[in-house]
C-alpha cells in the first residue's frame, strides 16, 4: 500500500467570532481528504488576523484568539496559532504559510523538488 502524504490544514481570517462552522470546515476538508486515499490530515491551524486588518468591528485580537483556543479545547488535531494576530501589520497568507510550515511536524519531510517555502520579499 502506498503512503500517504501528510497534511495540515491552515484557516486564516478574522475569526470574530469563531463559529461551529469554522471547526466544521476542518472536519468536512479532513473526510475529503482521507477518502482519496492520496493524504493523511495530521494537523489543523486556525490563524486569526492581527488588529491592523482594519476591518469594521473586529474584537481585539487577544479576545479572538482566545475566543478559538476555548472552541478547540476538546480538539485533539487542532490548534491556534497566535503568531499572525501579534503581528504590527497585516500578514500576506504567503507568509502565514511560511510560518506554520516551520511550525509543523512536516518540517524537513517534504520532498527536495518543492519550492522554497520562504516568503518573497518585494
Amino acid at each position: 500500500m502506498k503512503s500517504r502524504i501528510p497534511v495540515v490544514l491552515l484557516a486564516c481570517g478574522s475569526f470574530n467570532p469563531i463559529t461551529n462552522m469554522h471547526l466544521r470546515l476542518f472536519e468536512v476538508a479532513r473526510d475529503h481528504l482521507h477518502q482519496t486515499g492520496m493524504y493523511q490530515v495530521i494537523g489543523g491551524i486556525i490563524s486569526p488576523v492581527s488588529d491592523n486588518y482594519r476591518k469594521k468591528d473586529l474584537a481585539p485580537a487577544h479576545h479572538r484568539v482566545a475566543m478559538v483556543r476555548l472552541a478547540l479545547q476538546t480538539s485533539d488535531w487542532i490548534r491556534a496559532d497566535p503568531w499572525e494576530s501579534e503581528q504590527a501589520q497585516w500578514m500576506e497568507t504567503v507568509k502565514v504559510l511560511s510560518c506554520a510550515r516551520a511550525e509543523t511536524p512536516l518540517r524537513g519531510r517534504c520532498p527536495e523538488d518543492l519550492p522554497d517555502p520562504r516568503p518573497l520579499e518585494r
